[in-house]
Parts: C-alpha cells; sequence; structure tokens
C-alpha cells in the first residue's frame, strides 16, 4: 500500500474512533440526567363551519356511563389522574408517553392500557424490571379490574370509574 492509503486509513480510523466517543458520550448523558420532559400544549380544535341545519333531538340513553379513570395512587405523581377515552394508553419515560414517568426503575416504554371488548386491558411492553398487577409481575396482557394496585417503577396506579 501506498503512503497516501495508510494515512487515509489512519484518519478514518481516527474519524470512527471519535465517533464512538461522541456517541458514548451522548448516551451517558443521557443515562444522567435522565428525559427531558417537555410541556405539551392542547391540540388546535378545528374551527367549526355554522350549521343551517336545527340540532336534531340526541338518543334517549339509559343512564349516564362515568368516563373510567387511570388514578396514580402512590410515588413521585401521586394525585394525577387521567380519563380514559378508549384510545391505548402508553406508560413510561419517553416524552411521547400518555402518562411519562421520570423515574429510573421504568422503561421509555414500559406498558400499556388498552380497551379491548368493553373491558380495558394491561400489557407489559418488555420493559427492563417489569409490570406489576396486584403483587404479580405480568408477561401477558392482563385484564384489569377496578380498584386493583398497577405498579410500574416507583408508581403505583389503579383504575377508577
Amino acid at each position: 500500500m501506498t503512503t497516501l492509503a495508510i494515512t487515509l486509513l489512519r484518519f478514518a480510523f481516527l474519524i470512527l474512533l471519535w465517533l464512538f466517543i461522541a456517541a458514548l458520550v451522548l448516551t451517558l448523558r443521557k443515562d444522567v440526567y435522565g428525559t427531558t420532559i417537555r410541556e405539551r400544549k392542547p391540540a388546535r380544535k378545528p374551527a367549526r363551519e355554522p350549521n343551517h341545519a336545527p340540532n336534531p333531538a340526541p338518543p334517549p340513553q339509559a343512564a349516564p356511563r362515568r368516563t373510567p379513570i387511570l388514578a396514580v395512587t402512590a410515588g413521585p405523581l401521586a394525585g394525577t389522574t387521567i380519563p380514559l377515552s378508549g384510545a391505548p394508553l402508553v406508560i413510561g419515560r419517553s416524552p411521547d408517553s400518555a402518562l411519562v414517568l421520570d423515574d429510573s426503575y421504568s422503561s421509555s416504554r414500559h406498558a400499556r392500557l388498552y380497551l379491548d371488548g368493553g373491558q380495558w386491558w394491561v400489557e407489559d411492553l418488555d420493559s427492563t424490571n417489569g409490570t406489576y398487577v396486584a403483587g404479580r409481575r405480568i408477561s401477558a396482557p392482563l385484564q384489569l379490574r377496578e380498584g386493583v394496585p398497577i405498579v410500574v417503577g416507583k408508581t403505583t396506579m389503579e383504575l377508577r370509574s
């Protein structure tokens, strides 16, 4: 090989080494300082178009149903409640989770609550420390009952209606 080729290989090796060190430093920084939690702004509501037709009478309902909520009962977010609308709810450290936990014992996407067949279910999303329902670690989706404690890291929560 020529000296030029060897010199270029040395520079390429040094650049790769520095990229590795930079990635290592960024990973350590994220682990030490945790996930940055940003305040979420409510989504803008679309402008309503004028309705020229009279509003029809609503259909009769048997009894008003109360919206179920997820209530945090212990941990740093104790007292927090989240209304469950039927959409899946992700719990974890990731800023895009519905319930963001600033807890080193929870994973980025730790657990998920979802509605199936009119019943709420909880599923562990392959977290490192596991999700516990009624004191037992779950390995498959489990149907939730009202008032049963769900533990994710240092946070305890329960389903209420």
